[in-house]
């Protein structure tokens, strides 16, 4: 009984030893975290204000006789308008700091997305502007502000915020790099859940995270395993673990237990639900009668969002038809000079919800390419219900040169003016493809079909189908302004580098 006794106190005083060393390990982290966090913020708001200032000195004090910050302080109580600005600015910051912080700018512990975050500052700019010259015409100050400062100083903060997210990404790498700084992250489970988050922690690198194993009671051997679930305790000493992923929900029992033995730990626990799919993918909470229930929804793009991004596409398509017209005809004589043949072909594709169109393109292969296909089917170097061959033999010379640069997909314009396709979407699969997708694949009919998507900024022809259908599948389920903005801007770079494209 005494032997008893003394091994659980002995095993609770490990337990302490444990839960004392991460936390001191976690607090040191979490003190440069605070640190750097403050002074990256504070350059930020320098920025700002340095921005302001020389717009104010460039547009206002001339208009006042001064040519100096010292005879502004001079005059003062002669100069009511600087009061004015200050208050406009004192308002600007104030809504734009909560609005940001709201939306996790200041975050230090998260991926830091460029696109993304300019996005969201120039939301944040919007609303702050828009409310404080609200605020403002309500005040009555009587003021007549200059709009070249307010504009010029709108983009500016955009500028600026931009800048610093791109200091903080390269703090962060440098940071990570020499080891000065990371959080060492444990996963549950080495499923496919597992293996994902894994993938995602690896391929961030704006976050500080550090990947160091799995542990599974079925995968002992797998690759990355580096114990058991039962060692999770060891093992949090061992590695001096920050977070922990849970990917086993179906394992109550297992996961309860393991909940039990590391909750008292200093670190922090994230589970991935079940069903996580049906849960990541557009959902409406309602009620059905006396019983609260979940709506699924297929994808954001619907009602003002649809029509505006159908806007978009017009507007856009049409400008891009007009601005490009004389590279139209300068491709078209040199496809006319190359091989025999029409200049633009029309392709049998499916689109939205299965409707068939016929999609334009400029020719890159030799007239009789489709009767060549079947001649071609085993040496397909595609997977899934794709047929693509690297160096296919059916394409020609000025057709390799406009297939590695997209210009064969110029005409698709047209089909987006008709409103067959999107500028963004998946891209418009062949008839015989499409009857041999799954009820999983065919998911990716659900909106309009596009020239360029999420398959074009992560790999294009090099991806596999599979990870082609999830990218699909998560730009329907994800759908914003930013994401599409963001796959624009990031197309441009890729077409002109011509990677990936065959």
């Amino acid at each position: 009984m005494n032997s008893s006794v003394s091994m659980n106190n002995q095993m609770k005083a490990t337990n302490l030893l444990i839960a004392e060393n991460i936390s001191t390990y976690k607090k040191r982290t979490v003190r440069l975290e605070r640190v750097l966090n403050v002074i990256l913020i504070g350059i930020e708001y320098l920025l700002y204000v340095i921005s302001f200032l020389a717009l104010f000195s460039y547009r206002v004090l001339p208009d006042y006789d001064m040519r100096s910050w010292a005879e502004l302080f001079r005059n003062l109580e002669t100069l009511p308008i600087a009061g004015d600005y200050l208050i406009l600015l004192g308002v600007i910051f104030a809504i734009y700091s909560l609005y940001s912080a709201h939306n996790g700018l200041y975050k230090w512990d998260r991926d830091i997305k460029l696109i993304d975050d300019t996005y969201t500052a120039g939301k944040a700019v919007f609303f702050s502007f828009l409310i404080a010259l609200g605020i403002i015409f309500f005040l009555k100050t009587g003021t007549v502000y200059s709009r070249l400062v307010i504009l010029s100083f709108a983009v500016l903060i955009v500028v600026s915020a931009f800048l610093s997210r791109l200091l903080r990404l390269g703090m962060m790498h440098l940071l990570t790099r020499a080891e000065i700084y990371s959080k060492n992250v444990l996963v549950i489970g080495a499923g496919r859940v597992g293996e994902e988050i894994r993938s995602n922690l690896f391929a961030s690198k704006g976050n500080g995270y550090r990947f160091v194993g799995f542990l599974d009671d079925y995968k002992s051997d797998g690759e990355h395993v580096i114990g058991s679930i039962n060692q999770v305790e060891k093992l949090l000493q061992h590695y001096q673990i920050h977070e922990i992923y849970i990917t086993i929900p179906s394992e109550r029992n297992v996961i309860n237990e393991l909940i039990t033995k590391i909750r008292k730990y200093d670190v922090r626990i994230k589970i991935i639900p079940e069903m996580y799919e049906l849960v990541t993918s557009g959902v409406v909470f309602d009620q059905a009668y006396e019983y609260p229930c979940i709506e699924i929804v297929k994808t954001p793009l619907r009602g003002l969002n649809l029509f505006l991004k159908r806007t978009a596409d017009f507007a856009l398509s049409i400008l891009g038809l007009v601005v490009i017209s004389p590279f139209f005809a300068v491709i078209a004589l040199c496809i006319k000079l190359d091989s025999n043949g029409p200049i633009i072909i029309k392709q049998r594709r499916i689109g939205k919800n299965g409707a068939p169109f016929q999609m334009f393109k400029f020719r890159s292969m030799v007239e009789n390419a489709e009767s060549l296909k079947t001649q071609l089917e085993e040496h397909n170097e595609a997977d899934g219900p794709v047929f693509k061959i690297k160096n296919d033999p059916r394409i020609t010379r000025v057709g390799r040169f406009i297939r590695k640069y997209s210009l064969d997909e110029l005409p698709q314009l047209i089909n987006v003016v008709l409103g067959q396709m999107s500028l963004v979407g998946p891209r418009p699969p062949l008839p015989q493809e499409v009857e041999r997708y799954t009820d999983y694949e065919w998911r990716r009919l659900d909106i309009r079909p596009g020239i360029t998507g999420l398959w074009q900024i992560n790999g294009r022809s090099d991806l596999p189908f599979d990870e082609w259908v999830k990218l699909d599948l998560y730009y329907i389920e994800h759908w914003s302004l930013g994401l599409e903005l963001k796959i624009i801007f990031k197309t441009i770079p890729i077409v002109i580098k011509g990677t990936g494209a065959y």
